[in-house]
């Protein structure tokens, strides 16, 4: 009986030590996975990445170019507002630091909802790069609203960063945080914020 009491005790030592030695570890990698994810929400990238794409109005500039080399801007907007697709999108979206966007592990890719007075486009930025598609999305941590025309004209600036910058602060583009400010400073927004705005967000 002595005997059987020992073994039971024994027995209840090495399952206390067991589970011990279970709970630090778990705890050590716990503390691992949290430290990572700290570094990586809380770090700033270098710098921005340098996004250069073709002018989505380079063959309508073309056509409306008269012998002499003057460029009829009215035509030029105007058939442009007409043709507004993906391009013009990514265009304005690079224009406005898309290139300070990147991945979070905790929501994914960047994504931007773009509202063309009325017309919704999305877009999903990978390594700073904007792929947008025509239609809405429920997910978006970002909400661009701008005229067509605006748009146009931002992408027909000599300056198109400065146009984009002067458009913002004169309320001419307008920009709705949607998802919180966590994800958002993860995901590189305050910075691409700060950058247009000339000053920083307190988070």
């Amino acid at each position: 009986m002595v005997n059987q009491i020992g073994v039971v005790k024994n027995k209840g030592k090495k399952t206390k030590k067991l589970i011990k030695f279970f709970i630090a570890i778990f705890v050590f990698f716990l503390v691992l996975i949290l430290v990572f994810a700290a570094g990586y929400l809380l770090k700033k990238p270098s710098e921005m990445i340098e996004i250069i794409l073709e002018n989505p109005l380079a063959g309508i500039v073309s056509a409306n170019t008269n012998d002499a080399g003057v460029v009829d801007v009215e035509k030029v907007i105007e058939q442009a507002v007409m043709e507004f697709d993906e391009d013009y999108i990514n265009f304005i979206l690079v224009a406005l630091g898309t290139g300070y966007l990147r991945k979070s592990i905790i929501g994914g890719n960047p994504l931007i909802e773009f509202d063309l007075e009325g017309e919704v486009w999305s877009s999903e930025i990978i390594k700073g790069m904007p792929n947008s598609v025509l239609g809405g999305t429920d997910k978006e941590d970002l909400r661009i609203s701008i005229s067509k025309e605006e748009a146009v004209k931002g992408i027909l600036s000599e300056n198109r960063e400065e146009f984009m910058r002067d458009s913002y602060l004169a309320g001419r583009t307008d920009f709705e945080m949607v998802a919180g400010k966590t994800e958002l400073f993860a995901k590189g927004y305050l910075d691409m914020y700060n950058a247009l705005n000339g000053e920083e967000i307190i988070a």
